[in-house]
């Protein structure tokens, strides 16, 4: 069988905190099932679960998070890890996001150049070094890519001029809901599964980054909705909304205290996802967008913007909804019943089914053979 190493910042069990960590998890735990030899290079292995640590061949422990934050602390921990890996035998060696280049990377965020082309030459300036250093990273080619997005894919051709054959896309996986009550071959909604009469229509989104996320853009859509008498609700996933005063200003130019809920962080999503009626992914940035088809499975629809990644797999008005620059109309086809939420919900979750864990590890152990 294979001999794998697995190159990562922060390797967690649970709790994850970004899609990339949930990534990295199904990998190594997936691979181990399948046989393989699997050593693990990270800088830390935080969590109370911890049932992988015993089945791993090696743990190598490097550096620590935040060394991630500065390109030539970056290139010390890639250079111990060259050390190490050099007479180690894999048949692959995989890191994650854009660092200097071991073997097969897995891209999962935008490059900073293309993060200055949209925010400016004062974000240049700010990320200088950084940008420089992708820069240079990038000259040495990764064996292999995997990207979850052709909208990424793109991203990363036309400024790093690397060729189409260095990628493969394969959109992430998501599981199916434990918590929720929900029958997996059940064509019932959430709401008819608990037995609630269907609440008023609440739109969700996660924005823990509330401007890059499209929090504004939402607030919009929603003061539109109101301003013309839809009735609905929305819940937003913003620790940090109590010191946004440019939020809390808007909270009352549109007058919409009364019809948004603000969340703390979420451990576990499940009782976010089943409390709503639709997922809102207007982010500016998003190479993917997890939260879209963890939706999707839920069996909840999600209307997201044509610059998300998550648009590949939705067919606007079938199993979900793209929009450009009309997010409100969207918003009120769902809020004003204008369309089959039912039919538009199994749908989404018949397409969620496809995009599971055991098929995106099959994907990447086929490609890196």
């Amino acid at each position: 069988m294979k001999k794998l190493a697995f190159v990562i910042n922060v390797f967690r069990e649970d709790y994850f905190r970004s899609g990339g960590e949930k990534l990295f998890y199904e990998l190594v735990s997936r691979s181990i099932q399948d046989g393989c030899t699997v050593d693990l290079y990270c800088t830390t292995y935080p969590g109370k679960k911890t049932i992988l640590k015993p089945k791993l061949n090696r743990i190598v422990l490097l550096g620590h998070p935040k060394d991630f934050k500065y390109p030539e602390k970056i290139e010390n921990f890639y250079e111990k890890v060259k050390n190490y890996t050099r007479t180690g035998n894999y048949d692959c060696i995989i890191s994650e996001n854009i660092s200097p280049p071991l073997d097969v990377g897995i891209l999962q965020g935008h490059s900073l150049l293309h993060y200055r082309k949209k925010s400016g030459p004062l974000y240049g300036l700010i990320k200088h070094k950084h940008i420089n250093a992708q820069k240079k990273w990038l000259k040495t080619p990764y064996r292999k890519i995997i990207v979850p997005s052709k909208t990424l894919k793109n991203e990363l051709m036309e400024n790093f001029n690397i060729s189409d054959e260095k990628f493969t896309v394969m959109h992430p996986g998501v599981d199916k809901p434990c918590h929720s009550g929900l029958d997996p071959e059940s064509h019932e909604t959430p709401y008819q599964v608990r037995g609630d009469k269907p609440p008023i229509f609440t739109f969700g989104l996660s924005a823990p980054s509330f401007e890059k996320k499209g929090g504004y853009e939402f607030l919009k859509a929603l003061k539109i909705l109101k301003d013309k008498n839809y009735i609905f609700r929305a819940k937003i996933i913003y620790p940090k909304h109590k010191k946004n005063l440019k939020l809390q200003y808007l909270l009352n130019k549109y007058g919409l205290r009364d019809k948004i809920e603000f969340l703390p962080y979420q451990e576990d999503m499940q009782g976010f996802y089943n409390s709503i009626s639709c997922v809102v992914m207007p982010s500016y940035l998003e190479t993917f967008g997890l939260v879209a088809l963890e939706g999707m499975i839920n069996k909840i629809p999600a209307i997201v913007s044509r610059r998300c990644g998550a648009s590949e797999i939705i067919k606007d008005g079938e199993n979900g909804f793209i929009y450009d620059d009309n997010l409100y109309k969207k918003m009120a086809m769902l809020a004003g019943n204008k369309v089959d939420y039912d039919k538009i919900s199994q749908n989404a979750y018949t397409t969620a089914l496809k995009h599971n864990w055991e098929n995106f590890y099959g994907n990447f152990i086929t490609y890196i053979s």
